[in-house]
């Protein structure tokens, strides 16, 4: 089983104008056990599953879906995964098999669980031990 640790880091950014006074930010990355490391978008199913796929092979795509209209999809060879965001969930789509999750959980176990579902279903990839730092 591949293996994978997550930091965060946490600081504090302008918001940019005089009026707006400092922000709190956190930022996520992955570190992998053969020495890479990605930064993740967000702390959530979509980011995760998006770079662990990328990860082992799989690249992110534009298909043409209808005039001057695409979609984004994560391709491997001839095989295509399709996320699709409906708001708090997202919908990932191989041939018939479909998967609908939440985007975010509060429980980090349960977040990791279901991102190796889904890589383990829809992309064929090993479970990775997922540990948050």
């Amino acid at each position: 089983m591949s293996k994978a640790i997550i930091s965060s880091k946490a600081f504090l950014v302008e918001g940019g104008c005089n009026a707006c006074g400092l922000q709190s930010t956190e930022t996520f990355t992955i570190h992998f056990a053969d020495q890479r490391s990605e930064i993740l978008d967000s702390f959530d199913v979509s980011s995760l599953v998006q770079t662990i796929a990328q990860k082992n092979g799989w690249r992110e795509t534009a298909i043409p879906v209808g005039i001057s209209e695409e979609k984004i999809v994560l391709k491997k060879g001839l095989e295509i995964v399709s996320p699709k965001y409906l708001g708090e969930q997202i919908v990932y789509q191989r041939d018939n098999q479909r998967i609908q999750t939440k985007r975010t959980f509060e429980d980090t176990a349960e977040l990791f669980d279901k991102v190796n579902q889904i890589l383990v279903q829809l992309f064929e990839i090993e479970p990775y031990e997922i540990e948050r730092n």
